[in-house]
C-alpha cells in the first residue's frame, strides 16, 4: 500500500502528481518488471525478432522503400501498445485498494509511464541499430532512434488508455488490433493521401502513425527540411498527453 507523504498539502496545492508518491511507486513498479524477467525478457526479445525480418524482406534491395519506413513505425507502435495495455487491468484490485488510501492518480500513471519509457528505450535501441547496419536507411541514427521513441511512447500511453478503460487483461489484448488496423487501413501505405475523402480523409489526418511515418519520410528525402521534420513530432507528444489526460479522469472515477 502506498502511503503519501505530505498529501494534504498536495491536494491543496493542487499538484497533478505527488512526487512522493511518484518515486516510491515508479520504485516499485520498476522491481515488479525486474522481478518478472521471463516476460520482460520476451518484451525486450520482440524489437530484435522484429527488426531481423525487416531485414529479411529489405536486406537486399538497393535504397528503403516507403513501405520499409511504414513498418518501422507500425512495428514500435504496435510494440508500445503491448508492452503497456495490460500494466493497469492486471493490477485492479490492487489499485482501487490504494485508492482508498489516497492514492494519487496522476503519480500512479507516472510511474508506469517512466519505466515503459526505459523498457521502450531498450526496444528501439535494439531494433533501429539492427536495421540500422544491415540497411542504408539514409536517416541519421540519432533522428531515427528519436522518431521511433516517440512513436512507442505514443503507443504506450494508449496502451494504458486501453488498460484503464477495461476491466480484464483478456479485453486490453483484444483492443490492440482494433486500435493498430486502422493505422494500417487509414493510411498511405494503403492508398494515397489524396485518394481519402470525407470522413475517411479526416481519419487519415488523425492516425498517429501517419506524423512519425511523415516524418522519416522527410528525412529520407533528397532535400531534407529539418524543421518539418521535426514539426511532424509535435503530434505524437500531442497525443501522449491527449491518452494520459484521457485516462487520468477513467481512473479516478473508479471505485471498489
Amino acid at each position: 500500500m502506498v502511503e503519501s507523504q505530505d498529501s494534504a498539502e498536495s491536494t491543496a496545492s493542487g499538484k497533478l502528481v505527488d512526487r512522493y508518491q511518484a518515486a516510491v511507486l515508479s520504485d516499485r513498479y520498476l522491481e515488479m518488471v525486474l522481478a518478472d524477467w521471463k516476460n520482460t525478457g520476451l518484451l525486450l526479445l520482440q524489437a530484435p525478432l522484429l527488426a531481423l525480418m525487416a531485414v529479411a524482406v529489405w536486406g537486399n534491395v538497393e535504397r528503403p522503400t516507403a513501405s520499409l519506413y511504414f513498418v518501422m513505425v507500425l512495428s514500435m507502435f504496435w510494440v508500445g501498445c503491448m508492452n503497456a495495455c495490460r500494466e493497469i487491468v492486471k493490477e485492479r484490485e490492487l489499485f482501487l485498494r490504494e485508492r482508498m488510501f489516497d492514492l494519487d492518480v496522476g503519480a500512479y500513471l507516472y510511474s508506469k509511464v517512466r519505466i515503459l519509457a526505459l523498457v521502450a528505450i531498450v526496444q528501439v535501441g535494439l531494433y533501429g541499430l539492427i536495421l540500422a547496419r544491415a540497411i542504408d536507411l539514409r536517416i541519421p541514427i540519432g533522428w531515427l532512434l528519436i522518431n521511433l521513441l516517440f512513436t512507442a511512447m505514443c503507443g504506450i500511453c494508449l496502451g494504458l488508455l486501453i488498460s484503464a478503460s477495461v476491466k480484464r487483461s483478456d479485453y486490453a489484448v483484444a483492443w490492440v488490433p482494433l486500435v493498430i488496423i486502422p493505422q494500417i487501413v487509414f493510411s498511405e501505405f494503403t492508398i494515397s493521401g489524396d485518394q481519402f475523402q470525407g470522413v475517411s480523409k479526416v481519419l487519415f489526418r488523425l492516425m498517429p502513425s501517419r506524423w512519425s511515418y511523415e516524418s522519416l519520410m522527410e528525412f529520407a528525402a533528397t532535400s531534407t527540411n529539418l524543421f518539418t521534420a521535426v514539426g511532424y513530432m509535435i503530434p505524437l507528444l500531442g497525443y501522449c498527453l491527449l491518452f494520459l489526460l484521457v485516462a487520468y479522469p477513467i481512473l479516478r472515477l473508479q471505485k471498489y
